[in-house]
C-alpha cells in the first residue's frame, strides 16, 4: 500500500514538498488519551449495569448535549495538536472535498451495511446481541430530530478526525511501520466508545471501524468516511420509524 497517500491526498503546486511531520509533546499526550484513557473509560461499561430506562430522564440533557460537548472538545484538541506540530491539515485527511467521494461513500455504505447485517445475525445466534439501550436511544431520537442531527454531524466529523485521521496518521509516522498497528489501535479505541451497546455492539463496531480505516487508507481522505458516518447515524431514526430497525 502506498505510504505517501496522505501527502498526495489533495492537488498541490508542482515541486511542493510538505513540511516534515515532527511529533511534539502534545502529540504524545493526545495519543495517550485517545489510545489509553478513552478506551479504558469505555471498556468499564462492559462490566457495569447498562440497564437504562430512558423514560426516566431527558436524553437531550443527559446524552446528546454531553456527547456533543465531549466530542467537539476532542476535535479541538486534535486541531490544536496539528497546528502545534505545524503540519498541514491534509496530513490527517482534510483534503479538498470532491464529488467523486459521494458515489464512493454510497457504495461503501451499502456494502458495509450488508456485511454488518450478516454479522449481527451471527452475533444474535451466538448469544451476543447488540444491547437494547441502542433501540431506546434511537426510538427517543425521533422526539428531538434537530438534536439528533447535531449529534450525527458531531459524531461524523469528530470521530472520523480523531479515530481515523489523527490516530492512524500519527501512530504510523511514530512507529515507522505499516498500517496494521495503527488500524488495530485506532479501531479498539473507536469501538471502546460504543461499549454501551454490550459485547455484541463492541464486536460489531470494531468490524465497522476496520472498514472505515480501510476507506481512509484507500483514499487518504476523511471526507468519504464523514459522509458515510453521518448518513449511517442520522438515517437510523427513519429506519427505526419505518421498519423497526
Amino acid at each position: 500500500m502506498d505510504d505517501n497517500i496522505l501527502e498526495r491526498s489533495s492537488p498541490v503546486e508542482p515541486g511542493y514538498q510538505p513540511p516534515p511531520l515532527i511529533p511534539r509533546l502534545g502529540t504524545y499526550i493526545l495519543l495517550f488519551f485517545l489510545l489509553v484513557i478513552w478506551p479504558a473509560i469505555g471498556l468499564l461499561f462492559l462490566f457495569t449495569d447498562r440497564d437504562l430506562n430512558l423514560d426516566l430522564f431527558d436524553p437531550v440533557l443527559f446524552i446528546y448535549v454531553p456527547t456533543i460537548i465531549i466530542e467537539w472538545l476532542l476535535f479541538a484538541a486534535v486541531i490544536m495538536a496539528v497546528r502545534y506540530e505545524k503540519s498541514p491539515f491534509r496530513t490527517i485527511g482534510f483534503d479538498r472535498l470532491r464529488w467523486s467521494y459521494l458515489p464512493l461513500a454510497a457504495g461503501f455504505l451499502i456494502a458495509s451495511n450488508t456485511i454488518l447485517m450478516g454479522l449481527q445475525f451471527l452475533l444474535d445466534k451466538m448469544g451476543l446481541p447488540v444491547d437494547k439501550a441502542v433501540d431506546q436511544i434511537v426510538a427517543r431520537a425521533g422526539e428531538s430530530v434537530w438534536w439528533w442531527l447535531a449529534v450525527s454531524v458531531t459524531a461524523a466529523v469528530c470521530e472520523e478526525t480523531c479515530f481515523r485521521g489523527y490516530i492512524l496518521s500519527r501512530v504510523k509516522h511514530i512507529t515507522e511501520k505499516g498500517w496494521l498497528l495503527p488500524v488495530i489501535l485506532a479501531t479498539i479505541s473507536f469501538a471502546a466508545g460504543h461499549t454501551y451497546q454490550g459485547w455484541g455492539g463492541f464486536i460489531l463496531i470494531f468490524i465497522y471501524g476496520l472498514m472505515f480505516c480501510w476507506l481512509y487508507v484507500k483514499t487518504g481522505s476523511l471526507w468519504p468516511g464523514i459522509v458515510v458516518h453521518f448518513v449511517q447515524d442520522f438515517a437510523a431514526i427513519f429506519l427505526y420509524r419505518w421498519f423497526g430497525f
